[in-house]
């Protein structure tokens, strides 16, 4: 039986001013302690449809006000900490599934605000216990390929998934942190509105491209579109990815760390675009000065060459430090969202 069954929907009626504050109080006053879940879920839910809420699934500038909304409400302290993502796989434990990890905030610009949310939602409890807010929420399939962050008809099954999807689902752990969100086609469809499939471009085999402008895409991945135009870091910022870039290339880190990464390891660290290696790049660092990365094809650690090993450190701490200048001029102008990036 299909979960929205055994569910009852409410609509979050909750002043969105208020949820807002409330939220980040709640989350606030309990650190080490268990969340109040259902005042936790209307508050979310309130923030996520008011940032993101219902419009046509091709209209870009409505993604593109998403994006600059989502983060700046109740749900900010999502951006504060990491999370799982992927397909909700209700059968298998968590352990099992095959899930991406994402900084928050980058979850949040890049993959949340791909989905329209109804405020709509309904709370109960996976079988392990852990309590679950399934918010009501359709994709966004008929935007320029570049406001996806990597072309997901790389795979029609991974289309699909995204294309039926009508609920997101958030496991929530006592404390309020979200360990694992989920899409899910189980919910419901009543407030879809006009819908049609979408046949997305042939997949080139490149996860990132030039358009016919000869524009870089995805443009959502780009530090250009994520920081000010003025932020004198720029520059740099791109510099340094280059070179780490070429680095992680020679060492061979892309063959599992991208999309198509899930056929060697369930739980998948992406690096295949600037905005995905900043959101990982303290544990590209970590993994690599302590020999854990790359492997052989056996899974086991696989030495680097030592000079390749000291190009690769030494770029990636330049990269992590410009990443740090570039955030530190967000914030002291103004421009950056309530939450920090998390670069430290």
């Amino acid at each position: 039986m299909k979960l929205n069954t055994l569910l009852l929907w409410r609509h979050n009626s909750v002043s969105l001013g208020l949820a807002a504050l409330s939220s980040l109080a709640l989350v606030a006053c309990n650190v080490g302690s268990k969340v109040d879940v259902e005042k936790y879920a209307a508050d979310l839910v309130a923030s996520l449809a008011k940032a993101c809420p219902m419009a046509s699934p091709s209209d870009a500038a409505a993604h593109d006000a998403c994006r600059k909304s989502i983060g700046t409400g109740a749900d900010a302290a999502m951006r504060e900490y990491s999370l799982l993502w992927g397909g909700d796989q209700p059968e298998v434990p968590v352990k099992d599934k095959k899930t991406t990890v994402f900084r928050g905030d980058l979850f949040q610009d890049l993959y949340l605000s791909l989905y329209m949310f109804t405020g709509k939602y309904a709370v109960s409890e996976a079988p392990d216990g852990t309590k679950m807010v399934a918010a009501q929420a359709y994709f966004r399939n008929g935007l320029p390929p570049g406001h996806y962050p990597y072309p997901f008809w790389h795979s029609a099954q991974k289309w699909d998934a995204y294309e039926k999807s009508n609920e997101i689902r958030f496991y929530v752990a006592p404390a309020g942190k979200i360990k694992f969100a989920a899409r899910s086609h189980a919910g419901s469809e009543e407030n879809r509105g006009p819908y049609a499939h979408v046949s997305p471009p042939a997949f080139t085999g490149q996860w990132m491209w030039k358009d016919n402008e000869g524009a870089l895409q995805p443009v959502v991945t780009l530090f250009s579109d994520s920081y000010s135009q003025d932020n004198p870091n720029l520059i740099g910022l791109d510099v340094a990815y280059r070179k780490l870039a070429d680095n992680l290339r020679s060492a061979n880190c892309n063959g599992c760390h991208s999309p198509d990464g899930h056929k060697k390891m369930n739980r998948l660290t992406l690096i295949q675009t600037p905005l995905h290696a900043a959101s990982n790049i303290e544990e590209i660092l970590r993994d690599v000065q302590d020999n854990k990365m790359p492997l052989d094809d056996h899974n086991d650690p696989k030495p680097l060459e030592p000079n390749l090993k000291g190009d690769l450190l030494a770029n990636g701490k330049d990269f992590q430090q410009l990443l740090r200048a570039a955030d530190d001029w967000e914030r002291a102008n103004g421009r950056a969202k309530p939450s920090p990036r998390g670069l430290r």
